[in-house]
């Protein structure tokens, strides 16, 4: 194995102290008056030489090692998938490095990877959590750790957030598929249901049918489990086939039950959106290419990756705890086969 070249290294093949290398690593060199020429000379052999800055120790030195953690339920999912490649791209514009952890929904090994994180010596924390209170995030906070809360957020909580408009944008979609005269609609809702974009994304969807007159049966509001997602939609929609109870319409609260949807009510020869119409929350860009294109509530993934970025930014740089900011973010609805009958037209209504 290649001996990895050290600070000392470079130093004594310039003849120059460990201490003049480092300033120049560290980029304080003009702030203690070492000359251009000599920072040259620096840059060059460190090059010439391949030298790797050892960053968890220079992070011991600095208090910071310029790495983010990104802790999500799904990095599969579409959604968390292109959060983390906005939020990886700002971060590697600002000199961070990002380690993205997959929690599958398990509040525990959700604790656990924070742990391993903060022991690693990130700087700071996004988190897309899927505990069942804020206490935990409020110790942090306390503690003047870094960290910001994406698309989830909690009761009495204290730390910085930021979110979408989750119970106008259920609500949104309900009364798009009611304007298309529908009125017996499944919602498709991924558990654990204490988790706040669904809660709020269930109660939009009740207010609007609520609004419409329209009772919702116990049986209509179907509860997929997350380690088991594929076979309960089979199961759902196999039964409502089997027993000719197929509703008018679906509304799925995530991406991956959209295609979950497609995917069976295809293999069953039901036509969207002439036997059932379908509109999901959240896009991703195979919905508009595929037959039918589908409707979605759309969120502004790219402002959400900005805000929380730079919150997130924001508190490390300060030397004392950063007051809470909590951002909300509206969503759209685009409207496309899948959720429009023949003889309709439609305008959003927020």
């Amino acid at each position: 194995m290649t001996k990895r070249v050290s600070l000392a290294d470079v130093a004594n093949s310039l003849g120059l102290s460990k201490t003049v290398v480092s300033l120049v690593v560290n980029d304080k060199a003009d702030a203690h008056g070492i000359s251009k020429k000599t920072q040259k000379r620096v840059m060059e052999k460190i090059k010439e030489l391949n030298y790797q800055p050892n960053v968890l120790a220079r992070g011991f030195r600095t208090g910071k090692t310029q790495t983010i953690g990104l802790i999500v339920s799904d990095i599969s999912n579409r959604f968390y998938s292109r959060i983390a490649r906005h939020i990886e791209d700002l971060a590697w514009q600002h000199g961070y490095g990002v380690v993205i952890c997959s929690t599958d929904e398990k509040t525990e090994k959700e604790r656990k990877q924070i742990r391993l994180l903060l022991d690693r010596r990130v700087d700071g924390l996004i988190i897309s959590s899927s505990q069942d209170e804020a206490a935990f995030f409020n110790e942090l906070k306390e503690s003047g750790i870094p960290h910001v809360l994406i698309d989830r957020v909690f009761d009495q909580m204290q730390s910085s957030s930021v979110s979408v408009d989750n119970y106008g944008g259920a609500r949104m979609a309900t009364r798009h598929l009611l304007a298309q005269g529908v009125r017996d609609i499944a919602l498709m809702v991924i558990s654990p249901t204490h988790i706040s974009t669904i809660r709020q994304r269930i109660n939009g969807f009740l207010s609007a049918m609520q609004d419409a007159g329209n009772a919702v049966p116990e049986e209509r509001i179907l509860s997929v489990p997350f380690d088991t997602m594929e076979a309960a939609v089979k199961e759902y929609l196999q039964y409502f086939f089997q027993s000719g109870t197929m509703p008018q319409a679906i509304f799925t609260l995530n991406n991956n039950l959209t295609s979950l949807c497609i995917k069976y009510l295809r293999k069953l020869s039901i036509s969207i959106p002439h036997e059932v119409m379908l509109i999901g929350f959240d896009d991703t860009e195979y919905f508009e290419y595929t037959q039918p294109t589908i409707s979605v509530i759309e969120q502004p993934l790219e402002k959400i990756s900005g805000e929380a970025f730079r919150v997130l930014l924001n508190q490390i740089s300060l030397k004392q705890k950063a007051s809470a900011e909590n951002i909300l973010l509206p969503v759209d609805i685009i409207i496309r086969e899948s959720s429009v009958s023949g003889n309709s037209s439609f305008t959003p209504i927020h």
